[in-house]
């Protein structure tokens, strides 16, 4: 008796080993995403706008809104507004987005946002940093931990900037860019050597304001889109290349 009740216990807390990875891994997203918003003083509140609605056009995408409904686990997004050095604010929670109901849910969300912020330099160290603290506190864990940082400028601390990358990218979050090119300063470029970096970092150009929600559903799909295309099989890497070549014009790596 003595041995099948201990054969028996051994049996269940095998069970509870095995059953322990599937439940960590339903409880764990496929991204936790912090979108960084400009709000500085280049900004004004007709552009504010503009990347508002285009955050939201973008996500009711239908492309964005099946690669979000198919992504493991979902994704956690959040926006914070940036401008100088103590001028960061939270201007939406983190949120859980799982179904179509969810997106649409946040997409009115966003088109309603206020903007906190108004005027300051383009301290960009300032927001990414910001942006870190919040994945740091996000409720739910994710596979990938993404920054993606919209603006029209060049950062004024270009060594602080360099410097909060380095710290982030060595925590495993990647930051993308998505590099609004209103004047010819080559912000995109400024971006990529400058702001950019961890695992598959990307930046987007929108030639323009008006151009943003185009831009920032590029971005949406490429950030949601690449880590199965690097996981996958070789069947599923072949049909994301094929997507990006599709889209992947307006995208610079």
């Amino acid at each position: 008796m003595r041995r099948i009740a201990s054969s028996s216990l051994l049996l269940m807390v095998l069970a509870v080993f095995a059953m322990a990875p599937q439940a960590s891994a339903q409880n764990k997203s496929h991204l936790n995403l912090v979108l960084a918003v400009d709000a500085s003083a280049s900004i004004n509140d007709q552009e504010f706008e503009l990347q508002r609605t285009g955050i939201a056009i973008a996500l009711r995408d239908p492309d964005v809104q099946a690669a979000i409904v198919q992504a493991p686990g979902g994704i956690n997004l959040a926006i914070v507004q940036w401008a100088s050095i103590r001028h960061q604010a939270i201007a939406l929670e983190w949120t859980r987005l799982r179904e179509k109901h969810d997106i649409d849910t946040l997409a009115t969300k966003i088109r309603k946002m206020p903007r906190i912020l108004s005027g300051g330099n383009t301290m960009i160290h300032a927001g990414v940093e910001f942006a870190g603290k919040m994945l740091k506190d996000a409720p739910i864990p994710a596979v990938r931990q993404v920054i993606d940082v919209s603006g029209n400028g060049h950062a004024d601390d270009v060594p602080m900037l360099e410097k909060a990358r380095d710290r982030l990218i060595a925590q495993g979050i990647v930051i993308n860019g998505l590099a609004i090119e209103e004047d010819p300063i080559d912000v995109a470029r400024h971006f990529r050597h400058h702001l950019i970096g961890g695992t598959g970092a990307f930046v987007i150009t929108a030639q323009d304001f008006p151009d943003f929600s185009r831009a920032m559903r590029l971005k949406f799909l490429r950030e949601i889109g690449s880590p199965v295309a690097v996981n996958g099989s070789a069947a599923d890497k072949g049909l994301y290349l094929s997507r990006l070549n599709r889209l992947g014009a307006a995208a610079d790596q």
